[in-house]
């Protein structure tokens, strides 16, 4: 992802512009969940494991995964890299995802 459609500048002034990018890794998401006392923190990683769990258990391969959360920590969306991959061009399926995305948070 990071050198495909991370290293887009569209992609990345999209990002900048409305959103907080985050790149976490399984094991990091296990650690936020166990060992942080801020509630903001457990809810954002909670919220990211079970629909990480979730994506898994139907199938999608767990390498690499798009969410994108509310203000509130609610999930608005989510991407497997193996779904975006499909896509004829990444890049514009990254940014339609991002895209719509936002108007899902209205």
């Amino acid at each position: 992802m990071r050198a495909g459609v991370l290293s887009d500048s569209k992609i990345i002034k999209l990002l900048n512009a409305h959103y907080i990018s985050v790149f976490l890794r399984p094991r990091d998401l296990r650690e936020l969940q166990k060992e942080t006392k801020d509630e903001l923190v457990s809810k954002f990683a909670n919220t990211v494991s079970t629909t990480f769990e979730a994506a898994v258990a139907q199938g999608v391969d767990g390498s690499v995964n798009s969410f994108v959360l509310s203000p509130q920590l609610e999930l608005i969306d989510h991407l497997p890299y193996q779904d975006l991959m499909q896509n004829e061009s990444v890049n514009t399926a990254y940014l339609t995802f991002l895209k719509d995305s936002l108007t899902k948070n209205k």
